[in-house]
């Protein structure tokens, strides 16, 4: 393919005055100048610079209608006239339609169509414009989703299913004796998951629990509410991975996605005892969050000692999975080296960028198991793309009529063959959970965080869940409440800070009691700067901590960076593989037996590690966090503070993500107008992941 023309000089120029004036980062000025070394023309020089700018932004694809709309909002910045730029520089296409964008691309020099063979930086796809590896990465996950390995389900697996995911009446009959005039339809569909109230016979049902004089009396409400009326989505979504090979099970908070696994795995085992597991996560600190949350779920566990045995209880991050080479993008294990494995398990799946799940996937073995686990609706990677939002796409569509059959066979819930999808395809490999166990759905934070997912949290519906419930309040972000939100960080740190004594090597369980302790409580932020942000909630923090007689600052303090007291939280910003220490690990400050400082950390493995504050890698105070760096956690008691002006960052899926982190208590710092005005917009980020695992039949 021919370029058009060769480009004018003064487009790239103007491209250089773009970003001296902020309007394009150097890299996409930089790239445009690479590709008109290349011989392109002005459309494809332009695009060039708008594609990598969109990546930086988080996009994995410039939609060709995007050009135009892009070039607009940079000519009124700059006040020029659309038009006359495009004359300018022979541009005019732009004025058009897509088309005509799409036929000039096409025959450049520098753009690869889809399925081309040539070597070109970029490629034209679904009417989009890709940096040409990002594209090729795409397709890749869709290809290794979309492909199912064969496997062999042998066994009753219908019975193991039944055994493991038991209904436990202890549950119901406590809550039941708890509060008798409850509603019984709530209970039973919070404990029984009924789905169908209306074709049940109440009348047996308050019988049954009026009668009931311990929870095996219970037993009997099995027949008196059928399979056909109940649908346990965690049993659901076992059966799916134990039917497809690749899967991805999506959930909000507390939904008991590793509980879930847990009994799939134990399942798994008990069909092939040498079966090669590995478990991943994005960070260091979502990999020891796994790690605990296996090991937790294994007490409960209804297997046998041997079994419990061969499950796994160590995850690692994806990086030390696929072995980090030292200054350079490539990893160790990839296309051409395989991992050895039979099952991988991700975690927190929603953290993984486009390019890191690639390259995950890239080095999965072709007959390997693969199992996606993350909450769809949190917030996206730091990095470019959504992955499991787009793979979730197809999440709510129903299954296919023969898979709907194969999980009613295997789990007894008729229910499921009510919506069926008339094309197999990804929907087949995805399972949504929808009961939350770390807070009641039917809780203010419930009701709060599902108003907030279907973008319909206004100002009054919020004011009204704050009056009804007892676990959500609200203030506004002004001045007037700093006096309150003082008042809560010390009763919310207190409890740590009153506790700390001297660590000798004989009672590190104190330093592992007083990090669990820190957890219960946490202020959480959109922002760094400002008074309410990161920084600025950091240092009121610790001046009323300080003023509080609950830390000892000094009074030669410097820098809050540079400061080291005892008490003092702080969390890791850099990776170091060589201590073990890895972004997002949160560690306290404290004195050893010598009466030396000592920061101490609770590892992936559960053990207590401690470090001289000069050996740590970079890190910074953690009263406060963003809620970005929170994803994974959840702190009984979970302060929001929002911005007090519109910014872009606020979004619905960042309100959600930071919401869903409490467990019991939520206090909002937040203008609710603002806050309403962030949550009808839902984050988009371009891709066409969703266009390439459509299957048509």
């Amino acid at each position: 393919m021919l370029a058009n023309t060769m480009p004018n000089k003064s487009l790239l120029d103007e491209l250089k005055s773009w970003t001296s004036l902020g309007l394009l980062r150097a890299i996409d000025y930089h790239f445009s100048e690479f590709i008109s070394e290349l011989g392109a023309d002005n459309l494809t020089l332009l695009s060039a610079a708008f594609c990598s700018e969109y990546l930086g932004l988080g996009h994995i694809c410039l939609p060709l209608e995007e050009i135009t709309k892009q070039l607009n909002e940079k000519c009124i910045k700059t006040e020029v006239d659309l038009q006359d730029f495009c004359e300018r520089y022979e541009l005019s296409c732009l004025l058009q339609n897509s088309h005509e964008i799409h036929a000039q691309l096409s025959a450049s020099n520098c753009v690869a169509i889809k399925d081309d063979d040539i070597r070109a930086p970029l490629s034209l796809e679904y009417d989009a414009l890709y940096l040409r590896r990002y594209a090729l990465y795409e397709q890749l996950i869709a290809d290794k989703l979309l492909h199912q390995p064969q496997i062999l389900i042998t066994g009753d697996v219908k019975s193991e299913l039944d055994k493991l995911f038991a209904t436990n009446y202890n549950y119901i009959y406590n809550a039941w004796l708890d509060d008798k005039n409850q509603s019984l339809t709530l209970l039973c569909e919070k404990f029984l998951d009924v789905i169908t109230p209306n074709e049940l016979d109440w009348g047996a049902i308050e019988g049954c629990f009026q009668a009931a004089q311990s929870a095996q009396d219970l037993v009997q409400l099995d027949q008196i509410i059928p399979q056909s009326s109940r649908c346990d989505w965690q049993k659901v979504s076992a059966a799916l991975a134990l039917t497809s090979p690749r899967c991805v099970i999506s959930g909000g908070p507390g939904t008991g996605k590793t509980t879930t696994v847990t009994k799939l795995l134990a399942l798994l085992i008990q069909v092939r005892e040498d079966l090669n597991i590995k478990m991943v996560a994005p960070t260091g600190k979502a990999a020891a969050r796994l790690t605990e949350s296996i090991t937790n779920a294994l007490h409960d566990l209804d297997v046998t000692q041997e079994i419990k045995d061969k499950i796994p209880t160590q995850a690692s991050t994806i990086h030390r999975l696929l072995g980090v080479k030292v200054n350079s993008n490539h990893f160790r294990f990839n296309e051409t080296k395989r991992l050895n494995l039979d099952l991988l398990l991700v975690d927190e799946a929603s953290m993984v960028d486009l390019p890191l799940m690639a390259k995950l996937l890239m080095a999965l073995p072709e007959h390997a198991r693969l199992i996606l686990l993350g909450d769809k609706d949190q917030l996206a990677s730091v990095e470019a793309g959504a992955v499991l939002g787009d793979i979730c796409a197809f999440i709510n569509a129903g299954y296919s009529l023969q898979k709907a059959k194969q999980l009613v066979e295997i789990t007894g819930f008729d229910s499921l063959l009510k919506q069926v999808n008339t094309h197999a395809g990804m929907a087949d490999k995805l399972c949504l959970l929808r009961k939350s166990y770390r807070f009641d759905q039917y809780s203010g934070i419930g009701f709060l965080a599902a108003a907030i997912n279907q973008g319909k949290a206004s100002s009054k519906q919020v004011l009204a869940l704050c009056e009804k419930f007892n676990d959500v309040s609200h203030y506004a972000n002004n001045e007037s409440s700093h006096g309150l939100l003082s008042e809560m960080i010390v009763k919310g740190y207190s409890d740590y800070l009153s506790s700390i004594k001297q660590i000798n090597s004989d009672n590190r369980d104190l330093a592992k009691q007083l990090l669990k302790q820190f957890s219960q409580f946490k202020i959480l932020c959109a922002i760094r700067e400002g008074d309410w942000g990161v920084m600025g909630l950091n240092q009121r923090a610790e001046t009323v901590l300080n003023q509080a007689g609950l830390i000892e600052l000094g009074a030669n303090r410097d820098q809050l960076a540079n400061s080291w007291y005892v008490g003092r939280p702080v969390m890791i910003t850099q990776n170091n593989y060589h201590l073990g220490l890895y972004n997002g690990d949160i560690g306290l400050c404290l004195l050893d037996e010598s009466n030396q400082l000592r920061v101490y950390f609770q590892m992936a493995d559960g053990e207590i590690y401690d470090f001289q504050p000069s050996r740590l890698p970079s890190h910074e105070t953690v009263y406060a966090m963003t809620v970005h760096k929170s994803q994974g956690s959840e702190f009984d008691h979970t302060v929001l503070a929002l911005p007090q002006n519109h910014v872009p960052v606020v979004t619905r899926e960042l309100i959600y993500t930071g919401i869903t982190r409490a467990k019991k208590q939520l206090t909002l710092f937040t203008d609710l107008a603002l806050m309403a005005r962030a949550v009808k917009d839902k984050t988009l980020r371009f891709s066409r992941l969703v266009e390439r695992l459509k299957v048509e039949q």
